[in-house]
């Protein structure tokens, strides 16, 4: 029995070393199996600005009159940042007034031609600056004297016309009364010539007798044929100088209105550019679109010049919710989705004062970004803070666009046993299929 001893002095702490073994193996291959362990996907995100930052551009460019703001500085909504020397626009504007007040000014003048007016009505808004600008009075005052010199020269023309036209009235009633009196003579020569053909047919009268008065009856005849035809002539005359009189009216009408026709186009082509120009001088002052921080100002000096459609600054919006931009690998991208609930550590931050802030995604791209200067791609992922998180940072502490952030997407909860052999199981699925 003494031999013995020894024997159960050694087993006995084997089996119970086997025994708490067999425990231990146990406890955590039950833990391992039956409990679960919240899972979780991290990215690397960053605070941008809802909508990110606003570019600030201008679509005509020009030169640089004067810089109201600097770099860093807080800007309200339509606060002038820049503004452009209008001097070139200005000029231009001058030049195209000008052109318009003179059309303006010549289609009064045709308008009174075309209705045959005696005076010229001109456009109240044309009589309004006559009133401040002596060059626009010039302008009407040539157009009235142009005006009265163009009737003048046609009442001088239907003047003109209207005597020539009495002198050959007065020539037709001449006419007429010479073939009044011709034709008086030719009754007398025709009663001669009845008496002198009674006598010769009694045998009372030679023949010489009758063919006087014949001979003389036929030239009557004749006169009042020419004075007739003569007379037809003068009336013809008439008929052509009313005519021309008409014509001087009617062709001045339809030269007004033919030149009215063509104005028409010009003007409005005159009123566009005069248009596009108020909007591009209404331009000179580069305002901010909204407020916020001005960020990258590209311009720093006056008389710098800005290129059409080139970013003259950025605003970094602060009326507007922080949104934390996450890159997720296209691998995991199918672990997200919207709503899902986020963790958010801020590393530029002192992390023992700082605490950890949730989230909920709100946004996941269509499809992968390609990365830029070798990056690998990246799906998207925005992601909103819950209510109440920014109360929840110490006293003087903000968060800032462009700030890094650790994103920790909470997944579905899985087994310690599921986490351990999912590798070697996606391991072993690829190694045993052929390549």
């Amino acid at each position: 029995m003494t031999g013995s001893k020894p024997f159960f002095a050694v087993r006995l702490p084997m089996l119970l070393g086997l025994f708490s073994l067999l425990i231990l193996i146990g406890g955590f291959g039950s833990w391992a199996t039956f409990s679960s362990l919240s899972g979780a996907l991290i990215a690397s995100g960053q605070i941008e600005v809802e909508k990110n930052r606003q570019v600030v551009q201008h679509p005509d460019g020009g030169v640089v009159s004067e810089i109201m703001v600097k770099e860093g500085v807080l800007v309200k909504s339509n606060a002038i940042l820049v503004r452009l020397d209008p001097v070139a626009e200005q000029s231009e504007m001058s030049i195209i007034e000008g052109q318009l007040f003179e059309m303006m000014a010549r289609r009064g003048r045709l308008e009174a031609e075309r209705d045959g007016l005696f005076k010229i009505t001109f456009d109240p808004r044309l009589t309004r600056r006559a009133d401040k600008y002596p060059e626009i009075a010039e302008l009407m005052q040539g157009q009235h004297r142009l005006f009265e010199a163009r009737r003048a020269s046609i009442d001088h023309q239907s003047e003109q016309l209207m005597k020539q036209r009495e002198q050959v009235q007065n020539q037709i009633e001449g006419l007429s009364a010479q073939q009044t009196a011709v034709g008086i003579q030719l009754e007398l020569t025709e009663e001669e010539l009845k008496n002198q053909q009674t006598l010769f047919d009694r045998g009372l009268a030679q023949a010489a007798k009758v063919l006087g008065p014949k001979r003389a009856a036929a030239q009557l005849s004749g006169q009042i044929g020419d004075l007739t035809a003569r007379s037809a002539q003068a009336g013809a005359r008439i008929t052509e100088l009313n005519i021309q009189l008409d014509a001087l009216q009617t062709q001045r009408r339809e030269q007004a209105i033919s030149d009215l026709r063509d104005q028409q186009f010009r003007f409005l082509e005159l009123k566009e550019r005069h248009r596009a120009l108020q909007q591009k001088l209404a331009r000179m002052d580069i305002r901010a679109p909204v407020s916020g921080i001005v960020y990258s100002l590209a311009v720093h000096a006056p008389r710098s010049v800005i290129r059409p459609a080139d970013p003259v600054l950025f605003l970094i919006p602060q009326d507007r919710p922080l949104v934390i931009a996450a890159h997720i690998e296209p691998i995991h991208v199918d672990q997200i989705h919207l709503g899902q609930k986020v963790a958010l550590r801020f590393s530029a931050l002192d992390q023992r004062s700082t605490p950890e802030l949730f989230g909920t995604v709100t946004l996941i791209s269509a499809d992968a970004f390609q990365g830029q200067n070798g990056q690998e791609p990246f799906y998207r992922a925005e992601i909103i803070l819950r209510k109440g998180e920014l109360a929840r940072l110490p006293p003087g502490l903000t968060l800032i666009p462009g700030m890094p952030v650790d994103v920790f997407f909470r997944t579905a909860e899985r087994s310690p046993l599921n986490y351990f052999l999912k590798p070697l199981s996606d391991y072993f699925i690829r190694a045993f299929r052929e390549t």
